[in-house]
């Protein structure tokens, strides 16, 4: 129950407060630090998007948490397995390498 009241809270503030004009969400300390993109870049901004009812904005912002959360949405419990995963690890750094070149 208390997990549940947490993710509401958050998907509330995100929906109703932009991350691209919001200065209190955080920014991510990887692209400050080296200029790249990492594989979580742009996630606030989808799921916003997403919640907003723009799906094909939020694909572009970033593709992987989309379908990360779609699959997550689908099957819990073998998604997170696969994320912690070496194959889940190495579809991150794939797709982190990728969307900086």
């Amino acid at each position: 129950m208390t997990t549940t009241l947490v993710l509401a809270g958050a998907a509330a503030l995100v929906a109703a407060f932009d991350p691209a004009t919001t200065w209190w969400f955080p920014s991510c300390p990887f692209h400050a630090l080296t200029g790249w993109l990492c594989p979580l870049c742009g996630s606030l901004r989808a799921v916003h998007a997403l919640l907003q009812g723009s799906p094909a904005a939020a694909l572009t912002f970033n593709p992987l948490t989309i379908a990360g959360l779609g699959a997550w949405l689908v099957a819990r419990q073998r998604t997170t397995a696969f994320l912690f995963s070496a194959r889940g690890i190495s579809l991150l750094a794939a797709f982190g390498l990728l969307r900086n070149l």
